[in-house]
């Protein structure tokens, strides 16, 4: 009866060491499961931002062309042609 005695003794220690490692783990497991979700987001939105960063990209290439086409207004053998025969 003694060793019976001695074994619950300590199960009910084991146990409450167990609930304090529990305790301890606690938030390296939420830590862990704030960074599995944020990945998830990341990977997520990152598609969608790199798509609006590609498009925004070539709305700038395209206004800085058109400005600068629009600025330096070149004029060409076939423009000269045409003024000289609507003379």
């Amino acid at each position: 009866m003694a060793i019976a005695q001695q074994n619950t003794a300590s199960l009910t220690i084991s146990l409450n060491n167990s609930q304090n490692i529990h305790q301890i783990w606690q938030p390296a497991r939420l830590g862990a499961v704030f960074i599995r979700r944020l990945w998830w987001h990341t990977k997520s939105y990152g598609i969608v931002f790199s798509i609006m960063f590609l498009t925004l990209m070539s709305l700038i290439f395209l206004s800085i062309y058109w400005s600068y086409r629009h600025l330096l207004i070149f004029t060409t053998p076939q423009d000269e042609l045409d003024m000289e025969s609507s003379k």
